[in-house]
């Protein structure tokens, strides 16, 4: 009987034990184990998301359907090389800003590089958007200098205004009719079926959806007029710790050539 007691009593005192071990051993181990280790945090460059507010479809800068486009891929392989991923969130450009605090983002696709606002940390400029005047050759306008756009119909992408500077501001107040358009195809359609004289959008947009829509009535011939010169475009953030991460991704990306690569995709 006593035996029987004393057999019991180890096995008891075992269980007992058996917890505190596991844990102190757990305790042991985690202690072994780099601050912050496994948690998702940028500081050790985990798979963070980053949330990104971007345009409407644009393409070939931003293509929503298949989360592609020039400008997505670029930040796309810019945070990838510092090891994070991007999510986008699309709406007009002209809500971005508002939508931008809305929404809780860490940043923002496209501002104009020298944008300034208290809460947002704007980039270096990443891209490139060569803004041009496109009329239908057959309306035979001249339009040589910005100040040609007075007395016209203008139809230009949205934040025009904001964008393309003081000059572009007072020629546009003298024109018959102007307006700005979020969905940008919907300017090249105003285009052909000659419901405006003049658009106002990237020469590459307009080429590409040129090049896509064949046959009917995009078989008129029209001019170009490059009245505007390159703009270098900027992204903006939520904390300086994105934007400068964001900043080392272009530069890692350009130095190895992915870059290139992007422009090579969507512009040959």
């Amino acid at each position: 009987m006593r035996k029987s007691l004393s057999a019991l009593t180890v096995f008891l005192f075992s269980c007992f034990l058996l917890p505190i071990n596991i844990a102190f051993a757990n305790e042991q181990n985690d202690a072994s184990l780099p601050k912050n280790a496994g948690e998702n945090t940028d500081a050790n460059h985990g798979s963070h998301n980053i949330d990104i507010l971007a345009g409407l479809p644009k393409p070939p800068f931003i293509i929503e359907k298949n989360g592609a486009g020039l400008q997505l891929d670029l930040i796309r392989e810019a945070f990838i090389s510092v090891n994070h991923k991007v999510n986008f969130t699309h709406l007009p450009l002209g809500r971005s800003v508002s939508g931008f605090k809305r929404f809780n983002a860490d940043g923002i696709a496209t501002l104009p590089a020298n944008y300034e606002h208290p809460s947002i940390f704007v980039s270096k400029p990443y891209i490139t958007y060569q803004n041009v005047a496109v009329s239908l050759t057959d309306d035979d306008l001249s339009i040589d200098k910005i100040i040609d756009l007075s007395g016209k119909s203008v139809v230009a992408f949205q934040n025009a205004k904001k964008f393309l500077g003081d000059d572009y501001n007072a020629s546009v107040s003298l024109s018959t009719n102007y307006r700005e358009i979020a969905a940008q195809t919907q300017q090249i359609e105003m285009l052909f079926s000659h419901r405006t004289e003049v658009i106002i959008l990237d020469i590459n947009i307009f080429k590409y959806f040129v090049k896509s829509h064949v046959g009917g009535r995009y078989n008129q011939s029209y001019t170009i007029h490059p009245i505007f010169g390159e703009r270098g475009y900027a992204a903006g953030f939520s904390t300086e710790q994105h934007r400068d991460m964001f900043d080392q991704g272009i530069m890692l990306i350009k130095e190895q050539g992915v870059y290139q690569l992007v422009l090579d995709r969507y512009l040959q």
